[in-house]
């Protein structure tokens, strides 16, 4: 894949570098819950694997056509892009 035009580059970072902060907050509030009650887990826990699926999509680019699988401990999710 080319290289994008630094513009679109710088804002590719700024997305990334925002979902990575935002992931690691989510990390640090589930950690700092004094009581996990099943509806606050719950909720961080969507969050945080939206926020990790987010990430992982920016950084695999997957062509017409195609299909990409992303594994993780308990999930998984099919992308397919068609033509």
């Amino acid at each position: 894949m080319a290289k994008a035009s630094q513009p679109i580059e710088s804002f590719y970072h700024k997305v990334y570098e925002t979902m990575e902060a935002l992931h690691q907050e989510a990390e640090n509030v589930k950690g700092s819950l004094d009581q996990e009650t099943p509806a606050d887990l719950e909720k961080i826990e969507r969050t945080e694997f939206a926020l990790q699926l987010s990430k992982d999509i920016l950084e695999n680019f997957v062509d017409s056509g195609k299909s990409m699988t992303i594994n993780y401990d308990h999930r998984s999710v099919t992308i397919e892009v068609s033509k």
